[in-house]
């Protein structure tokens, strides 16, 4: 499903404060090394990216304990003993979690496979690969030695590596490495990257030198982490708020560590007017305030190169800016742009042409005549988080706006950025093309109906993935209306507003590792869904009828060849009346009880056996007396009581309905 971002043109400029996501880079090692450390480590303002979330779900197939304690996350960690995962580790689109867990697996007791989308699956793995094996690593990948990378544990010795290439992934691949090596593990690259791993690193109690140097065999200690601002997420809004004439914004809570520091040198030397205000440090990490105004038109700049590394993922944007100055901009040593999530010199220059704009590539770089007005119309993000945020900001500054197409994956390092954006006052729109078109009648759907705990959720997973087909969550929507109505402050006794948020929910699934990620606004919240606040107001938000009638139509979408499977609780009777094959999946209150309990002790939670069997009885109560879709079987459904089955003797048994049916082959 094509996702665009439609800008339109600002009006008037951009105004207010605001406090960018958590750091993608911190987030990630504080997830690496709050699994690997003893005790608790507490992450405060952690990210919550699809990128961030593909290493929180594999620390935890390694074994390492993650719960949400408010707005923190808690990491319960290993002690540096992973537990092999048992199957595959599925990192995304995320090479910062490929590279990294990539260091910390090669010293492991097991073997590991790591896989990732296909843009990850394209990108340059050698460059960790070759140093891990000088180290004695055993790590093969594809045969132009991309993602998936196989891992054998082995024994580690220490290395002095002099990089081609100023990484920050590389070099964290091999310090992390180094952890568990025999002797000293020490990186020199060209210029200097980001220095993020050193310094946490440092919080963790490693042992690591001045300089950098890792020495192996220590232990790490839990800590508490406070992930500040990401810079390379700011830079969207600042770049914006320099471009539209009138606008002055506040970022607060913004890191500025000096190895990050290139595109805030580069703005000012191109006529910039910041405001750098209340530096202070959370933990090791700089952390300051920053005011941006407009500053009247920029002028071109030749572009230090050494300035590259530490702004690297700023350069998409920078590109705009660049687009926009007065004269030639002229971008050296920026080769590195071009083995990222695509090519983004490329895709950058493709579009900017598209625009208007005078551009000529180099391998390295670019040189980009400013341009005074833009043509308005269709670009392409290419599927790259960061060049289609480069170009919605541009889109600001067009007579007629902007359609970004390719921009599905923005989610990856800024679920929030739209409505960031928007609340300072630009209009950016995102449009699912499709994902409002009409159920296929002719498409076939099993209607998996139940109480709760009667493990119709297992049981639709495992169907839909044995069949190939599509997969709705109805209890996943309502998770997230109610975490909508959370976020706007709606208190769930507020029927009409409610309803609002029910109709209004900018909400989408995107598959990962056979399993649907559930977005709102843009923004994977699979961690937050589940917490029992929301599930709590999910509970009253499923009894008002507006809102149920409201996600009648929205359900019904979900049916697309080649079938689906659909999990609720009035699949059959409201949802989908005609469906070939209806199931109400029952089972005794006891058997759902102890089913929950067992789930949740295995979490490590606190529970009780006998609150849960009452907390089952009073929710079917609530769920088979309620005025609108009560729980109940369809008229023509089947019903198997699963206290006693298996889950693939229930699977079984469906599947054999559906030859009989001649629904399947």
């Amino acid at each position: 499903m094509q996702t665009r971002l439609k800008v339109a043109p600002a009006d008037e400029g951009l105004t207010g404060t605001l406090r960018p996501p958590g750091d993608k880079s911190i987030s990630h090692r504080a997830l690496i090394l709050g699994a690997l450390a003893s005790g608790e480590t507490r992450i405060s303002g952690l990210l919550e990216s699809e990128d961030v979330l593909a290493t929180l779900r594999a620390v935890e197939q390694l074994g390492a304990r993650v719960i949400r304690d408010g707005n923190d996350v808690l990491v319960h960690g290993t002690g540096g003993r992973l537990s092999a995962a048992g199957t595959d580790l599925d990192m995304g689109n995320s090479g910062t979690a490929m590279r990294l867990l990539a260091g910390v697996l090669c010293a492991q007791e097991f073997e590991s496979r790591l896989l990732g989308d296909a843009s990850l699956s394209r990108r340059p793995m050698r460059r960790i690969m070759n140093p891990l094996r000088q180290m004695g690593a055993s790590i093969e990948g594809s045969s132009n030695d991309t993602a998936p990378l196989r891992i054998r544990g082995a024994r580690l010795r220490g290395i002095e590596y002099d990089s081609p290439v100023a990484s920050a992934q590389v070099k964290s691949c091999l310090l992390l490495a180094g952890l568990f090596a025999e002797g000293r593990t020490r990186v020199s690259e060209p210029t200097r990257s980001r220095d993020h791993t050193e310094r946490m690193l440092r919080q963790f109690q490693a042992q690591i030198d001045d300089d950098g140097t890792v020495n192996g065999g220590g232990g790490l200690q839990g800590t508490h982490v406070q992930v500040p601002g990401d810079i390379s997420s700011a830079a969207f809004p600042l770049f914006a708020a320099l471009l539209v004439p009138g606008s002055d914004i506040m970022l607060e809570g913004v890191g500025i560590n000096p190895t990050r520091d290139g595109m805030l040198k580069a703005v000012r030397a191109m006529g910039a007017e910041m405001v750098i205000s209340d530096a202070r440090k959370w933990g090791l990490e700089p952390v300051a305030n920053i005011r941006v105004c407009y500053s009247g038109r920029l002028r071109a700049i030749d572009l230090d190169p050494q300035w590259v590394p530490s702004m690297i993922d700023e350069l998409p944007g920078f590109m705009v800016l660049a687009a926009c100055a007065t004269g030639v901009t002229r971008i050296r040593g920026a080769s590195e742009l071009r083995v990222k999530e695509s090519d983004r010199l490329e895709v950058m220059a493709k579009a900017l042409r598209r625009l208007g704009v005078d551009i000529t590539l180099y391998e390295d770089g670019a040189d980009i005549v400013g341009a005074g007005r833009f043509e308005s119309g269709l670009v392409d993000g290419a599927g790259d988080h960061r060049c289609a945020m480069s170009l919605a900001v541009l889109g600001l500054v067009t007579d007629k706006g902007l359609a970004v197409d390719g921009a599905g994956m923005i989610s990856t390092s800024y679920p929030g950025f739209t409505a960031d954006m928007n609340h300072l006052g630009a209009a950016i729109a995102i449009d699912t093309q499709g994902a409002s078109e009409p159920m296929d009648t002719a498409v076939p759907v099993v209607a998996i109906d139940g109480p709760v705990g009667s493990g119709k959720g297992t049981i639709s997973t495992g169907l839909a993935r044995r069949l190939g087909w599509h997969f709705l969550d109805s209890g996943a929507l309502y998770r997230l209306v109610a975490l909508a109505a959370m976020n706007e402050g709606v208190n769930a006794s507020d029927e009409a507003a409610v309803a609002r948020v029910a109709q209004e929910l900018d909400f989408g699934f995107r598959e990962a590792n056979g399993e649907s990620i559930p977005l709102l606004d843009g923004e994977d919240v699979s961690l937050r869904i589940r917490s029992e606040d929301v599930s709590a107001m999910a509970s009253r938000v499923a009894t008002v009828p507006a809102v149920r009638q409201a996600m009648v139509g929205r359900q019904r979408a979900f049916a697309r060849a080649p079938g689906l499977v659909a999990d609720g609780r009035d699949m059959g009777t409201v949802i989908f009346p005609d469906a070939p094959l209806k199931i109400f999946l029952t089972a005794s209150a006891q058997a759902r009880a102890e089913r929950r309990y067992k789930q949740l002790k295995e979490k490590g939670e606190s529970v009780n056996l006998s609150r849960l069997f009452r907390d089952i009885e009073a929710r079917d109560a609530r769920d088979t007396t309620r005025a609108v879709a009560p729980l109940k079987p369809a008229d023509d459904a089947i019903v198997i009581d699963s206290t006693e089955y298996s889950i693939n003797e229930v699977l079984d048994k469906i599947e054999s309905l559906l030859h009989e049916m001649n629904l399947i082959d």
